[in-house]
């Protein structure tokens, strides 16, 4: 299992770390953030320092460059 971070764009343009949730892999992590994703923020998932990729506030994720 791998740890990752959710972050949301806060006040100001801000990342705000929302929770940390374990996973398989990115493919699992990916589902359980559109999964429970129905606020539209926008944000970030990490793994580490690894920015996994951006989901926007109408809930489209754009894997980052490698991932």
């Amino acid at each position: 299992m791998a740890s990752y971070r959710i972050y949301y764009v806060g006040a100001g343009g801000r990342l705000r770390l929302d929770r940390d949730m374990d996973c398989a892999g990115d493919r699992e992590a990916v589902e359980k953030l559109l999964d429970r994703r129905a606020d539209g923020r926008a944000g970030e998932l990490w793994n580490g320092g690894r920015l996994v990729g951006r989901f926007s506030k109408l809930g489209l994720f754009t894997p980052a460059v490698g991932s």
